[in-house]
């Protein structure tokens, strides 16, 4: 099927490409309530670990410890490739690496991941034209995998049941999920040889087309205003209708245990039983065995929601904390994020046009539980890797 990204005077090269994508079904969400939301969360410096030494930066895509190699005279652009090569082969979990490299060596780079990896989401290989930047992304902790997918159904059945409200169910069956959540799609992005993939999202079929009109993306340890330019791009870079930002933050960072000993049923039995113990008493962690914490505390979860309005800027809806400090702050039955159903559908839908401003909520208890459960994921994926 054919997806289009919208006309705009910054469009640049396009191209289609195949998607699917399924959704499961949720409950309906309860009735309609308003949280006080506050200012963005600030910006954290963080260390980054080079090939060499540490220096002190922003955190990177969905990471960890982000490995990054400076394009400098004492590492030329073969010493770059080697090393992402070297990166790609060890693919250790929760990590990213940049490197600058021209774009022949990125399709080089993503050839190699497919040979090594085939048709795996991750390692994913992405690139900035902007900046000749190699992007390569290991697999992110459960966390962020299932915030995205799970939050795009979620949305989903909330504007599903509110068109059902309104007399409108067959505009609902025109929606599907987009994203990571979904069987390796690509986007066509500022250059026809560059795909860039949200988190998560949805697509709308309209006059025979597919038209991405909401992504989700999602950071654990990114810098905030990374969040936000990755939202920029697919407002102006690709058109998309709305993007909604979610940044989460885990204290302290987690660290790989030095030594690994052999693992048996009985410790797994054990860990289960621990992680359950604590899902209990301190939700939002830290899960900690064998003295060892396996997820820090998730100390901070806050969403934005962005709408493109014209070329030269976006509108942006103030942010909703959802976590401080360790504690979920919202007391209301649903939370209002911001979203419309005129965010889920092309500008040009006259079949919404009486609906657009109709919010779309979603069950507070439901997101509560959406991120206990991927910080317990997070530190059993951790401990079994």
């Amino acid at each position: 099927m054919d997806v289009d990204y919208g006309e705009g005077p910054s469009s640049r090269s396009r191209y289609s490409t195949r998607l699917s994508g399924t959704i499961t079904a949720t409950r309906a969400h309860s009735p309609p309530a308003t949280d006080e939301t506050l200012a963005p969360p600030a910006k954290k410096d963080i260390k980054w670990r080079t090939a060499d030494t540490e220096t002190s930066g922003m955190s990177t895509p969905s990471a960890q410890t982000a490995i990054m190699a400076e394009n400098s005279p004492t590492r030329p652009e073969e010493d770059q490739y080697q090393h992402a090569l070297d990166f790609l082969a060890v693919n250790e979990p929760e990590q990213c690496l940049r490197v600058q490299l021209p774009i022949e060596k990125y399709e080089e780079l993503q050839r190699h991941a497919q040979s090594l990896y085939g048709e795996k989401k991750y390692p994913y290989v992405d690139y900035c034209p902007d900046t000749s930047t190699v992007i390569i992304y290991t697999a992110p902790s459960s966390l962020h995998g299932l915030v995205s997918a799970h939050l795009q159904t979620k949305i989903y059945y909330a504007a599903a049941v509110e068109l059902e409200r309104h007399n409108m169910p067959e505009l609902a069956r025109r929606l599907k999920a987009y994203g990571e959540s979904s069987d390796r799609p690509r986007f066509g992005g500022y250059n026809r040889r560059v795909s860039k993939t949200p988190d998560g999202g949805l697509l709308y079929s309209f006059n025979n087309k597919k038209v991405l009109a909401l992504v989700i993306e999602t950071g654990l340890t990114e810098d905030y205003q990374k969040l936000q330019n990755d939202i920029r791009l697919w407002l102006h870079g690709m058109h998309c209708r709305t993007g909604m930002l979610i940044c989460l933050e885990e204290e302290p960072k987690f660290k790989s245990p030095r030594k690994r000993r052999r693992l048996t049923r009985e410790n797994f039995d054990d860990f289960d039983r621990v992680m359950a113990e604590t899902s209990n008493e301190t939700p939002f962690g830290p899960f900690v065995y064998d003295n060892h914490t396996w997820f820090g505390k998730l100390a901070s979860v806050c969403v934005e929601v962005h709408r493109r309005v014209d070329a030269s800027g976006d509108s942006q809806v103030e942010p909703t904390w959802l976590v401080r400090d360790g504690t979920f702050g919202i007391r209301s039955e649903a939370v209002d994020f911001g979203l419309t159903l005129g965010d889920l559908f092309p500008e040009d839908e006259s079949d919404v046009a009486d609906v657009r401003s109709v919010a779309v909520r979603l069950s507070t208890q439901d997101i509560k539980e959406l991120l206990v459960d991927g910080a317990e994921r997070t530190a059993s994926y951790r401990f079994q890797a």
